[in-house]
């Protein structure tokens, strides 16, 4: 669904962008704990989402599970089956 995504700072911003979909784009703040709400740009989608990472025992994150924020969020969008890793660099 999402191929190769990149978490990094824009600006002043932490952004999420996904390269094999290019609507899924947008700006990341902070909710709680380990938590981020990511507010996409293409707003014709209403299935902004909470990312929640998954840290190692030094605080470094290794992976993102992600779920919609609106209880009401259309089925189709089925971010809870997604568990993104990180690849080794």
């Amino acid at each position: 669904m999402v191929g190769k995504i990149e978490v990094f700072l824009k600006g002043d911003q932490l952004w999420f962008t996904s390269y094999r979909s290019p609507k899924l784009n947008g700006s990341m703040s902070f909710y709680k704990a380990n938590t981020f709400a990511i507010k996409w740009e293409y707003q014709d989608m209403p299935c902004d989402a909470f990312a929640i990472f998954g840290l190692d025992e030094e605080g470094k994150a290794q992976n993102i599970k992600m779920k919609g924020i609106s209880p009401t969020i259309d089925f189709s969008f089925d971010f809870q089956d997604l568990d993104l890793q990180r690849v080794k660099e």
